[in-house]
Order: structure tokens, then sequence, then C-alpha cells
């Protein structure tokens, strides 16, 4: 039985918006058979493919992307640096970067993988003159080449020592039909060296065939249908009655329900950690601007709380903004102690015996249950005297004012530190720095540190810098750390060998066999 969330239409994000944006392409809607096939898995996801199967596109793709293409690299789920279709790499100097490619792999439509083609790939991502959106993600690279067919010469115009792990972002799109299609047909007409191609779009949903000639065959799954669906309860409806074999984003009230059927769940740590960010840069004599707030608040929330009740034990309280195995991670720190005791008396020596007025902005969809996560944080705060305002924004909202630094006047705000996607807490480091575009928080004294990081080619030495990083930052309160990011997914008994790549967001699709009866 699912369990109101007491906090639901506290805050709405629109999922139907995405939905419509693909219906409005006018093509033709798939529907999941009631019939299970031996050869077919069936998905219930959370989001489709916006962009279709565009490569350089910052959005996750309805999970489609890894499914269709191949990167240089990949990060584990342990969150390291793997070979992909580079099988080895070096650094020739400070800014420049030898890949040597896996031989004999092919793109789905018969062109061949070599050095030109993943120079090719590079060297559209960089174009000026396209801006694609995943560049944000890959940034300072001058330009690639092939020196021969199976190595890869890339440049960097500052010492980048991230950049084998940014390159786990870049799909590899076939050279010739990408330059004969164009961005635009191209994402509707994908073409990659993954295990899958795609053979039909729908309104809210794809079919994908097995590609032979990959050199990551499918296992045994033949085709991938997928269907959007919204709504938790329906995904679990549809999981149930035997519609789909996985349902994506389920929900910590959803794990007693499923394992009743006699279904199995999935919980996948992700490298991010849920936090309430504090605004510092601002003109006013703001209490979040002495240290001893933000200390204070990170002592007056019980997060072993959220995590037992709230979220049913899938996480567990975060220490710092990243998470183990990801570099930079401090195994030295520990949660802030749940201790309103302390809180109360941190707030008396800043001068706030009686507490204050606090205003945060918040945005849903980060994990299960976070709007009832935040109501907890402002019950907690509210019992040492800190009186929230919770105010709802949309995540464009958030995007558009994390860039531009349009707080209006609010103190705080909800933000995920996301270490996913490069395996590293670098882009989130950033965020919280002087140096950001639009900055929010600012210790000048940390920056020298926080340079370092991005400069020092030494792995070992780079690690040891940023798990200074996340101490100083540990000291200075810089966040109110929360959760742990997780994922819950719902299995029919008929799926085997599931398992996620990269960082557990992506399904590896090619090893899942299904049984038969």
């Amino acid at each position: 039985m699912r369990r109101q969330n007491p906090c639901s239409g506290f805050i709405t994000m629109n999922p139907m918006t995405m939905i419509l944006r693909i219906a409005a392409v006018g093509l033709l809607s798939l529907s999941l058979g009631d019939t299970a096939s031996a050869k077919t898995l069936r998905i219930a996801m959370i989001s489709p493919a916006i962009t279709f199967g565009a490569p350089y596109s910052r959005d996750e793709g309805g999970m489609i992307r890894w499914a269709i293409y191949d990167n240089l690299t990949i990060i584990t789920p342990g969150g390291d640096l793997s070979p992909s279709l580079a099988e080895s790499w070096t650094i020739e100097n400070d800014t420049t970067w030898i890949f040597k490619l896996r031989t004999g792999v092919v793109f789905s439509n018969g062109e061949v993988f070599d050095a030109a083609a993943a120079a090719a790939a590079i060297n559209s991502l960089i174009d000026p003159t396209r801006r694609f959106p995943r560049l944000l993600d890959i940034p300072g690279i001058v330009g690639a080449r092939a020196r021969d067919a199976t190595t890869l010469e890339i440049v960097t115009a500052k010492p980048d020592p991230l950049l084998a792990r940014r390159l786990s972002l870049v799909p590899i799109p076939a050279p010739k039909a990408w330059a004969e299609m164009g961005p635009e047909v191209f994402a509707k007409n994908p073409i990659g060296t993954g295990p899958f191609r795609v053979v039909k779009w729908g309104a809210a949903g794809y079919r994908l065939e097995a590609v032979p000639t990959s050199w990551r065959k499918s296992k045994q799954i033949d085709v991938i249908e997928t269907n959007t669906i919204t709504d938790a309860t329906a995904r679990i409806k549809a999981l149930l009655s035997g519609r789909v074999d996985v349902a994506l984003g389920l929900g910590p009230d959803d794990l007693e329900e499923i394992k009743a059927a006699g279904y199995t769940t999935r919980i996948v740590p992700i490298p991010s950690v849920l936090a309430v960010a504090f605004r510092t840069v601002r003109d006013d004599a703001a209490p979040l601007k002495d240290v001893r707030v933000r200390l204070a608040l990170n002592y007056a929330v019980d997060k072993e709380t959220i995590v037992a009740t709230i979220l049913a034990g899938t996480t567990r309280v975060a220490s710092q903004g990243t998470v183990p195995g990801i570099p930079g991670y401090n195994s030295n720190l520990k949660p802030y102690a749940y201790d309103p005791a302390k809180a109360k008396a941190l707030l008396s020596e800043a001068g706030y015996p009686n507490g204050f007025n606090l205003s945060i902005l918040v945005y849903g969809g980060l994990l299960p249950n976070d709007t009832t996560i935040f109501q907890k944080v402002a019950q907690d705060l509210g019992a040492i005297g800190v009186n929230v305002e919770l105010r709802s924004m949309t995540f464009p909202d958030y995007a558009r004012r994390l860039f531009n630094g349009d707080w209006e006047g609010f103190d705080a705000f909800s933000n995920g530190w996301l270490s996913i996607g490069i395996g590293d807490p670098i882009r989130a480091v950033d965020q919280f720095s002087c140096g950001y575009n639009a900055p929010f928080f600012c210790e000048p004294g940390m920056m020298p540190l926080i340079d370092a990081t991005r400069t020092e080619m030494d792995p070992i030495k780079r690690d040891k810098l940023m798990q200074n990083v996340m101490a100083e930052f540990n000291k200075v309160g810089v966040a109110l750390w929360l959760v742990e990011f997780s994922t819950i997914t719902g299995l029919s008994p008929r799926v085997k060998n599931y398992a996620t790549r990269g960082e557990g967001i992506s399904i590896n699709f090619e090893a899942i066999e299904l049984e038969t009866k």
C-alpha cells in the first residue's frame, strides 16, 4: 500500500510539458503490449527523450543515448575511470593527451570507427558556430586529430587533469552520416557503435533493435520498448500487471508493495548529495554570513530520521559534498551530529538567541520524497527558532537563477552536489567558489586550494587536494548537507542480469536476459 505523501502538491514539476514537446513532432505513439516476449525488454520511463538521440545534448535522453552510442571512456558504478572506445591513454605534456583506440569497431550503418571518426566527433562538439549544450561540460579543448588510424591526439588550452573523465560524456556519432544529415536530422536518425539502434519514435517512447555487428553485442535482448509514465503509481501498476519488465524512478513507499507481489527492486547509489545552499554573496548583513549560523543549521536537522523514515533506509546521511568512491571523498569527515542544544548555543554566540527568519527556494524531483525532506528541514530549524519560509520553483527557474544570480533576496536554495557525469565533484565545487560566473558563496581564502585542483595533473596529489577542499568546506559550513542520492528500480521476476553502467543512471542493456517459462 502506497502511503499518501503529506507534502504532495507542495512542489510541482510538470513532466507532461516534456511529453507534449515530443508529441508535437507528430510521430506515432508506442504502446506497450500485454504479452511478454522472450527477447523484448519493456521499460516504464520517468521522462521521454526530449532531444531524441542528439549526441551533444545535456538532457539524459530517456536513457537512450548509451544504448546507441559509445564514448572514449566510461565511469564505472564505483567511480573509477575505465576504457571504452579508447583502450588506453597517456599525457604527452600538460596540454596534449594521446588515446589508443579499440580496433574492429563499426557503426550501426557500417561506417568504420577509427581515430578520424573520434577526432571528427570532438571537433564537431567544439564547433563555435554550433554551441552544443554538452560543451559546457567539456571546456577548454582546442582540437583533436588522428595521428594514425588508432591514435587520437587531443589538445587543451590549459592543463586539464579531468579530460579523460570529461570524455565519458561525449558520444561518438558516425561521422559521414553526421556530416550528410546535419544535427537536426541526425538526432532523429542517430547512428553509433552501441548495441542498439532506433527503429521507431513514439509520442512518449521509442523502440530499439539490437545491432548484431556491435562490439557490445546484446546477449539476448533483440528489442527494447519504452513508454513514459510520469506517475509513479501508474509505473508500479504497469510493472505488477506484467505490462513492463522494468519500472524506473520508484520511491521508498513502493518497496513494500513490490516485495509483497514477488517482484524485486534495485537500490543504486548515485554519486551526488542533496543539500541546501547558503547565499553569502550579498550586500545586507544576513545571518548566513556568520559561519556559526551556518554550522548551527547543520546541527539542527535530524538527518538520521530523514533517512530512516522518509527514505526508508535507502541511502545515507551526507558527510560532505561528495560520496565514497569519488575522487576527493574525505573519509575522515563525519556527518554533523543532530544536536539542537549545540545549534542554539551557536546561534546565541552569533547574536541570534531568538533565531531569525530564513527563506529557502526549493525544487522537487532531485530524489524521491525530497519535498517531504524539505518540510522536515523547516520543522527542525523551527525548533531552534529559525522560522523557515519554503517557496517552490521549477527546475528551469533554478537553472536560470543559478546562471545569472537572480535569487530575489532569498537566503538559500535546494541544490544537488553532483559528482555524476564525470565522477568528480569539481562542477559543484566551482559553483560554491568566488570564481563562479554568478557567485553566491565565496570564501576568498579557499581559492588557491580550489584553483590547484583544476590544474594538478597527478591524480594522487589532486585527490588529496580535493579532500582538503571538502574538509575546508565543512569548516566554513558551505551548505546544509542532507543525504546522498540513490535510485530505486522495480524489476519483473523474468529480468535477469540487470545492471547499470556509468554511475548508476544508464542501463547495461546488452547484458540483460529475460527468463522464459
